[in-house]
């Protein structure tokens, strides 16, 4: 009984960890085209849904991009350079703390990648929803950034 308990107790510590530790750096600057977009109407049947969120270091400096989560369940996220795609994301506390980072140069460009499963709340999901998906970077303007997405999730 004790041992569950210490064991259940050091399962819940590890995941409150920070995840990746990001420093500001003067010169890293985020460039976001588009922080929300609309799925419109999504099949329930229809499958998994995805939106590629473009970012670009528009600074001098690299920009780092880490600590990345969605709102829900239902969602996971993953960042993609060129041909490289890290790890998918999924809701903070409800998924692993990661140490990744990503970098970007001065000028390059990557994208966040939201998957949304219309299914995932099963029929009772039904109707009009909002989902973020959220990351820390080294941007000192902009610490803190949410992407977001709506739909409505029809039969």
């Amino acid at each position: 009984m004790i041992v569950g308990i210490l064991f259940g107790g050091t399962i819940y510590l590890s995941n409150l960890s920070d995840g990746a530790t990001v420093e500001k750096a003067q010169g890293a600057k985020i460039g976001i085209v588009e922080a929300n977009y609309d799925f419109g109407d999504v099949k329930y049947s229809g499958g998994n849904v995805t939106h590629a969120y473009k970012i670009k270091n528009e600074g001098t400096q690299d920009l780092v991009i880490a600590n990345i989560f969605t709102s829900c369940m239902c969602t996971q996220a993953f960042f993609k350079k060129g041909d490289f795609k890290s790890e998918s994301f999924g809701m903070k506390g409800h998924s692993s703390e990661s140490a990744f980072k990503g970098v970007l140069k001065p000028k390059e460009e990557a994208e966040i990648v939201a998957v949304y499963d219309p299914t995932a709340h099963g029929p009772q999901g039904i109707g009009p929803i909002a989902r973020t998906i959220s990351f820390d970077t080294n941007d000192p303007d902009k610490p803190y950034v949410e992407l977001g997405f709506a739909a409505v999730v029809a039969k």
